[in-house]
């Protein structure tokens, strides 16, 4: 797709104001000719001139209009004006050609025909191409870096103008060879050719109509559609599109999306998915009005981990320590639950009771449910370190008692709240199991717990042996 530059409206309203002298520098020039020759072909042409005058001067208008900001009764701006101008030129372009062909056909039943067809005739239809062609060109130019239909539409009037002119030229010459001997039968070229203006007029206009019709109807383009979907989709942490909703007005895009994401994501990283799409739909649409919305909804495939996690975070509420396990051929699920320290007991009761029949009703499957109610820890606490030297030897040689851990370091003791804490990082082979490093973890607190009962807590952190090489 194009990209829209922002160019200021004044150039806009000057390629109307210089197309709005030009077109009617030529209606005087065709009315006077047409006059002169009582060419109907000429006529013709000076009947499309006088409409190209009026939607001319429409387009300035709705340009005019269509830069008015926002307002009340407008809250999407006014930039569809320039489509409405767009759709009464394509109304106008057509009805004109109606007419030109019903005089044309007229005169074909009547059998009358051109005279006499004076030099000036043949200089009026040069000097009309050569300005046609010039302000078509112009304003395609405008058209494309405002992204403006009003432009579009009068550039395609001027296009019709070189070639109805070129079609009114050629019966012009062809009038005047019928008055060579054995060519009679040309001397109706004058009417076929004011035919031929009213056929390339309709088909024009029809084709403009069509798409500025589409855009006052909110249609969407099936192409830009598509690329929309496949962009928004590719964005990471989504399921899906719900809703992707596309309207224009003027050069101006306005996007509706409402996103499908995982029920257990984070508000923030909801967020980055909802900047992601609407920067996405941006590069592709530059200027665009993007509303980006995110539903929570549970994948195909969630897990039973994940269904617990989304039912305590649907009531903001933390949860860890999760085991699901099978016991007398039953499925059994134990987890830690956060609430508020000052939260009374009855209420805290009651809130996991609510908690455990909401997971029931979605895992029907587990047999029983096991929670464990904690406090959310809503204060910084002071911690007081505790120099051992002795006993920071002894635990890493009992570390390297556990097969795999290569090495333990970092040690850091510590009393919290009266309780006397550790905390270590060991080292395992790159390529060990995430499974497997639990496993040895797991037992490397045990054995230090058995070692020291005083410890109320012991806190391992892994990591691959090739960071510590580094």
């Amino acid at each position: 797709m194009a990209v829209k530059f922002k160019v200021p409206i004044r150039d806009k309203r000057r390629a109307a104001w210089v197309s709005l002298i030009a077109v009617f520098g030529l209606l005087l020039l065709k009315a006077a000719a047409g006059w002169y020759t009582h060419s109907l072909g000429i006529w013709a042409e000076a009947g499309q001139s006088g409409v190209d005058l009026f939607t001319t001067a429409f387009t300035l208008i709705s340009i005019v209009i269509a830069s008015r900001p926002a307002d009340a009764d407008h809250p999407f701006g006014h930039e569809k004006f320039e489509n409405f101008a767009a759709f009464v030129q394509a109304a106008i372009l057509l009805g004109t050609g109606f007419w030109i062909a019903a005089h044309a056909i007229h005169r074909l039943i009547e059998g009358k025909t051109l005279q006499f067809v004076p030099w000036p005739a043949f200089a009026v239809m040069v000097i009309s191409i050569v300005v046609a062609g010039w302000r078509s060109h112009e304003l395609k130019i405008a058209a494309h870096i405002h992204g403006s239909d009003a432009l579009e539409a009068d550039a395609l009037n001027f296009t019709t103008d070189i070639w109805t002119s070129s079609g009114v030229l050629l019966g012009l010459i062809l009038t005047v060879l019928s008055r060579m001997p054995g060519l009679a039968w040309l001397n109706r070229a004058d009417a076929f050719a004011a035919l031929g203006v009213s056929l390339v007029m309709a088909g024009l206009a029809i084709r403009l109509g069509r798409k500025t019709a589409g855009v006052l109807l909110d249609e969407a383009p099936r192409q830009l559609m598509t690329e929309l979907r496949r962009q928004v989709g590719e964005v990471p942490g989504m399921l899906g599109y719900e809703r992707l909703r596309l309207r224009r007005a003027g050069n101006r895009y306005f996007v509706d999306l409402r996103l499908a994401v995982p029920r257990t994501l984070t508000l923030e990283r909801a967020r980055q998915v909802r900047d992601e799409a609407a920067a996405r739909v941006e590069r592709m649409l530059p200027g665009a009005d993007v509303v980006v919305d995110t539903v929570p909804r549970q994948p195909g495939r969630a897990d039973l981990f994940e269904q617990i996690r989304a039912v305590a975070q649907s009531r903001n509420l933390g949860v860890h320590e999760i085991s699901v396990y099978r016991l007398d051929q039953g499925l059994h699920a134990e987890f830690h639950l956060e609430v508020p320290e000052a939260m009374p007991l009855r209420r805290a009761h009651d809130l996991v009771s609510e908690i455990e029949t909401e997971i029931r009703h979605q895992a029907p499957q587990l047999r029983r449910i096991l929670t464990h109610i904690e406090p959310q820890e809503a204060l910084v606490t002071s911690a007081a370190a505790v120099n051992r030297d002795a006993m920071r030897r002894h635990i890493e040689e009992l570390a390297h008692t556990v097969p795999e851990v290569m090495d333990c370091h970092d040690i850091q003791l510590k009393t919290l709240s009266g309780h006397l804490e550790l905390s270590c990082h060991c080292s395992f082979p790159d390529s060990t199991p995430v499974g497997r490093v639990h496993e040895l973890t797991t037992r490397l607190e045990s054995e230090l717990k058995r070692a020291y009962p005083e410890l109320m807590k012991v806190t391992i952190h892994t990591e691959p042996v090739s960071d510590n090489q580094r």
